[in-house]
């Protein structure tokens, strides 16, 4: 199982500080040093604080594969043509706020989704959509003509009760069995942090798991390294992790 870390909450510190750094691409480069497996961040929507320059620059010097998530607009989808990244992943519009924010609705957009796979498709870059663990947006993202799905797991991290994180456990299982049997790359992200990446990670049909804010969080009070292996620990015990 592949390890990605996200930089977008890294972004938005150096945004708030109206500086030069933190630095993703740095960050990046420490990361992979330690064992990531991935990449990931974000552009085009609010607060993320990720510019186009740590884009090109982490397209030049990252390793390992990088994971672009971009809102489905023209003016996005053409930087990714121009850069070309390792895999694309297709997310909302906007941030609706922990707890509320969800998958793209491929089942509803299904044509205007199409369209933009298709022109990353013929660009030879692989994509990615990133969607509820519901049976229907699995198959409408498989119609659509992508290649990978990203279970949402926010549902399951933000479950208030056992019997809850149960159901929505069980509900990530079904949806990743049912995108490998339709022949779809699985990952899984979204609220994911080392109280639940255990519970993820024995999951057989997912390929890759993304943290972002936890990872952030922890990496500001032991650095990104020992975030990074603190993670892959996780991975290796709950044998999630090759």
């Amino acid at each position: 199982m592949i390890l990605f870390v996200g930089l977008d909450h890294l972004a938005a510190l150096r945004q708030a500080g109206v500086a030069r750094d933190p630095d993703p691409v740095i960050a990046a480069a420490l990361a992979e040093l330690a064992g990531a497996g991935g990449i990931s961040i974000t552009l085009g929507r609010e607060r993320t604080g990720m510019q186009e320059r740590d884009l090109r620059l982490l397209r030049e010097t990252a390793r390992a594969p990088l994971n672009v998530c971009l809102p489905p607009q023209d003016e996005w989808v053409k930087l990714a043509l121009a850069v070309r990244p390792d895999l694309v992943t297709l997310v909302p519009e906007t941030r609706e706020g922990l707890g509320a924010e969800r998958g793209l609705d491929v089942e509803d957009r299904h044509g205007e989704l199409a369209r933009i796979i298709e022109m990353l498709k013929s660009a030879g870059i692989p994509l990615s959509v990133l969607v509820e663990a519901a049976p229907g947006q699995v198959k409408a993202a498989q119609r659509a003509g992508t290649a990978a799905v990203q279970l949402h797991t926010g549902r399951f991290c933000w479950a208030d009760n056992p019997a809850a994180r149960a159901t929505e456990l069980d509900r990530l299982v079904n949806a990743a069995k049912l995108a490998h049997k339709l022949g779809l790359t699985v990952h899984a992200g979204g609220g994911l942090g080392p109280e639940t990446l255990g519970e993820i990670a024995p999951i057989a049909e997912i390929g890759a798991v993304h943290v972002g804010h936890a990872f952030i969080a922890r990496a500001l009070l032991v650095g990104i390294s020992e975030a990074v292996r603190h993670l892959l620990r996780i991975l290796s015990r709950a044998g999630g992790q090759a």
